[in-house]
């Protein structure tokens, strides 16, 4: 590898340490996968704001089925007059032979200068023609939607969580390779400088060697200010300071998959909750037309109403009983309109609920394709790995009986890297893979189900 190659190889790397979300320092808090977890169901905003979403449906549901009983209510009317129309009716005198018969002055009012009345009602739906169930109906499977829906964004935050922690890990792997890289040259140079010394070795291949050297502290600081920007992704996704330090385990074990493609697809098709949504939908738009359709049926009502009037009002008090029927005989076709676009929803929810199953059944099939294919890199890196520290070694041993040169060593010493980011990748990725898996299939993998 000469000198070019060289410099291509530490930019390509310099931009894969960049790319990666990067790690907390030495002495920062190690949190395992599953508190990170904890943590972010428990604190994430947008999860919170989705459980709300929950709690909303769910009293608009209480408040539908209140709809069913008597209803009390309460009317009160004051009426003031200013000058009230009065008669008067003057003294008459009217002579008899038993003698006069004389009438008195009076003065009737025809409307008292104050009155009040007081209604009290009690009104229950009788029939409705079925629109209060559908209603409530509704109300119950939007619920349920959102419930649905809620565990979907759970889902989908528990697989962002899970996609930062493993990228740490990455992250944390590179950052220690990228150290252990440079203790590497550094004793590479004190040995080529001592061979410089003793004129063994041309100047170029010391200064090779210092040109590595300085390429590859460059490349541990930006891994370290890396680490910030990672820090700051995982935390934002558990709604944590941003720069609070954290670091992530790194113990992880990863198994390939025993089970057949078809025993995750039936699982998805069973487990996943945007499905469940979908599902739900086609159920509403049938509701939705029988909602739509209680609009040809008459609406009853009764209700039982007493009114209490003041003392000064010329009526009484009095009670009564009262059945309401409203019915819409003609509206120009309107309601058939109405009904004909819930049964077309109906129709593109069936159609939306088919579209989804095929796409989450290709979902699923590319995860699971995903998790065998990293899988099968990670036990062919591994033997690479074994045979790039055999001719580190190796080459190491030539330059101290200097049958190599330092660009020999310096080659190895790079091989032996790229070959242990590459597993690094391979591992992570198929971690990354799996938890796609879980999110395309609805729910955790469990050993069980490998």
């Amino acid at each position: 590898m000469r000198k070019g190659a060289i410099s291509l190889f530490v930019t390509v790397l310099s931009l894969l340490i960049l790319t990666s979300p990067a790690i907390s320092g030495g002495k920062s808090p190690v949190l395992t996968l599953q508190e990170c977890i904890k943590i972010g169901l428990k604190q994430n905003l947008k999860l919170r704001a989705a459980r709300l979403s929950v709690e909303n449906a769910k009293y608009m549901a209480r408040a539908a089925r209140a709809d069913f009983f008597p209803k009390l209510q309460v009317q009160g009317t004051y009426r003031w007059i200013d000058n009230p129309v009065t008669i008067d009716i003057p003294e008459i005198t009217i002579h008899t032979p038993l003698g006069p018969l004389v009438s008195p002055h009076t003065i009737v009012s025809r409307a008292a200068r104050n009155s009040g009345i007081l209604t009290t009602s009690i009104i229950q739906p009788l029939f409705t023609g079925g629109a209060l169930t559908e209603h409530y109906t509704l109300s119950k499977l939007q619920e349920k939607s959102e419930k649905n829906t809620y565990e979907n964004s759970r889902q989908a935050l528990i697989k962002a969580i899970k996609t930062a922690y493993f990228n740490l890990i990455k992250a944390q792997k590179i950052h220690f390779l990228m150290v252990k890289f440079v203790e590497q040259l550094t004793e590479h140079l004190k040995a080529a400088k001592a061979f410089l010394d003793e004129n063994i070795i041309p100047l170029n291949d010391y200064l090779q060697t210092k040109v590595t050297l300085s390429n590859a502290r460059l490349n541990v600081i930006k891994a370290k200010n890396s680490r910030k920007i990672a820090q700051s992704v995982l935390n934002l996704l558990l709604n944590r300071d941003i720069n609070k330090p954290v670091r992530a385990e790194t113990d992880f074990h990863v198994q390939s998959l025993r089970k057949p493609l078809s025993f995750y697809q039936k699982i998805a098709l069973s487990s996943r909750p945007d499905l469940k949504v979908a599902v739900t939908r086609v159920k509403q738009a049938r509701s939705a037309i029988r909602l739509a359709k209680s609009r040809y049926y008459p609406h009853v009502t009764l209700s039982v109403n007493y009114r209490d009037l003041s003392d000064e009002s010329l009526e009484e008090d009095s009670a009564s009983v009262l059945f309401t029927a409203n019915w819409s005989v003609f509206e120009w076709n309107k309601r058939k309109w109405e009904v004909n676009a819930q049964r077309a929803r109906l129709e593109q929810a069936i159609l939306m609920e088919s579209q989804l199953k095929q796409l989450i059944l290709q979902e699923v099939k590319t995860a699971y394709l995903n998790v065998r294919e990293s899988y099968r890199r990670i036990q062919t890196i591994r033997d690479a790995v074994e045979q790039a520290k055999e001719n580190m070694r190796i080459n190491t041993l030539r330059y101290q009986e200097q049958v190599a040169t330092s660009t020999d060593v310096i080659d190895a010493q790079m091989l032996l890297l790229r070959t242990e980011v590459n597993l690094t990748l391979a591992k992570i990725d198929c971690l990354n893979a799996l938890a796609g898996l879980e999110k395309a299939v609805g729910q955790s993998i469990t050993e069980d189900m490998l």
